[in-house]
């Protein structure tokens, strides 16, 4: 009983360092969006600094939190992880620009999610 609530325990923080590595990608692709919208606006335009500012500070967090969620997996697996990152930028394209999703965006997905479970499985 007592191994069954160390493995359990062990399974659960598994499942939220990798709930975790997959925020921090979020915040991370956030930074595309502000680039996109950055580049719609003159150089050193109101506008292009904010958007600009906004792109720098969020890759300044994700840097920070990056560092501090690479020490919990081997380096390999975080990598393949940040894959998930396509994902984000699709749905982002599609929330924030109208961007139309093709079946080649939802079969390239489709590869991604099958590799990054196989690699997380393995753990």
């Amino acid at each position: 009983m007592f191994k069954d609530n160390i493995v359990k325990k062990k399974r659960l923080n598994t499942i939220m360092d990798i709930a975790m590595l997959q925020a921090i990608i979020v915040i991370y692709t956030t930074t595309g969006i502000f680039a996109k919208k950055a580049s719609s606006y003159d150089v050193l335009s109101k506008e292009f600094i904010l958007y600009y500012g906004l792109e720098i500070f969020i890759l300044g967090i994700y840097a920070i939190l990056w560092q501090q969620i690479i020490k919990k997996f081997q380096l390999s697996v975080a990598y393949v992880n940040r894959a998930v990152a396509l994902l984000w930028s699709l749905l982002w394209s599609v929330i924030f620009f109208k961007e139309a999703i093709t079946l080649n965006n939802i079969l390239g997905a489709a590869i991604i999610i099958i590799g990054i479970a196989v690699v997380n499985s393995d753990d």
